[in-house]
């Protein structure tokens, strides 16, 4: 199938085009400059250079391809009005054309915290970095009435690899000497390893019934404080945290959302199996593996 994947040279976009792109699909990447997007080329993924703001800059390569994935997150002030864009750019891009598939990239973010485990169905009620998502997500699922096969995904908090949460505790207690955590601790965290998430994309783009919405988590359910601690030993630092009190910014605010999730639904209907079920237990080869990519 032929691709067209935001965000290419991200975090998650650059895995979820290699993976795309391995399991046999034609992958075009929006990048922000061929530099940054050097190693999608070298993996034999075409490349668009550009940016959301300007959807006229890729509209040329993207037409016609049979699936977008939207992938690009931007957290600036102009986030919201950048991500609506892309939904409506997409949509007039794939309109018309027989099959059209757009997968929309939301997050568990929208949950807010929840009472117990949460799935699809549970009521939303967003973080007020993302408050606008929900909104977006339904944008995103309209699309049907122009023909247009949509599916939403809502990420876990994402590790593995150079970046991610990984990156972050890692970072901070290689250079603090003690992993950082929001508050005390004790909220729990749903996780996703990106190599998992980057898989599950395959299956939305190959198979996901329209309409859907997925969360996309492994099957753990540890607090921030125990996915720190083992950060902390994992790099050398006996396990030592180190609680920052919680500044009022957004992206705090969103980290210490106590937070329990179901992706059953994904597991049934997409035989979708995460190989990596636990960060507390694999710390030790995450932190070799986020050493070896810096």
């Amino acid at each position: 199938m032929k691709v067209f994947l935001t965000g290419g040279s991200g975090y998650i976009g650059s895995t979820v085009a290699l993976r795309l792109k391995k399991a046999g699909h034609d992958v075009l990447a929006l990048v922000r400059s061929e530099a940054k997007g050097a190693k999608l080329k070298e993996a034999g993924i075409k490349l668009a250079v550009g940016d959301l703001a300007n959807p006229a800059g890729y509209a040329g390569g993207a037409w016609g391809r049979a699936a977008i994935v939207s992938l690009a997150q931007d957290y600036s002030p102009n986030g919201s009005e950048l991500d609506r864009k892309t939904i409506q750019s997409s949509r007039d891009l794939l309109r018309g054309q027989v099959g059209a598939t757009f997968i929309y990239t939301s997050g568990c973010w929208v949950n807010g915290s929840t009472e117990s485990v949460a799935d699809e169905t549970s009521p939303l009620k967003p973080a007020a970095m993302v408050a606008w998502r929900p909104a977006h997500e339904q944008l995103a699922l309209d699309m049907a009435k122009d023909g247009i096969r949509a599916v939403v995904v809502r990420p876990g908090i994402v590790y593995g690899g150079k970046g991610g949460v990984s990156g972050m505790l890692f970072g901070s207690a290689v250079k603090g000497g003690a992993a950082q955590m929001v508050g005390d601790g004790a909220n729990h965290w749903p996780m996703v390893h990106v190599d998992d998430l980057a898989e599950l994309y395959v299956r939305l783009v190959e198979r996901a019934p329209a309409g859907s919405i997925y969360n996309a988590t492994d099957a753990s359910q540890h607090t921030q404080k125990e996915i720190a601690e083992a950060a902390s030993k994992a790099a050398g630092k006996e396990g030592k945290v180190q609680a920052q009190p919680p500044d009022g910014s957004p992206f705090q605010e969103a980290l210490a959302l106590d937070q329990r999730l179901s992706s059953e639904k994904a597991r049934n209907d997409l035989d979708w199996r995460p190989r990596h079920e636990s960060f507390t237990n694999e710390a030790d080869a995450l932190f070799k593996a986020w050493q070896a990519a810096q």
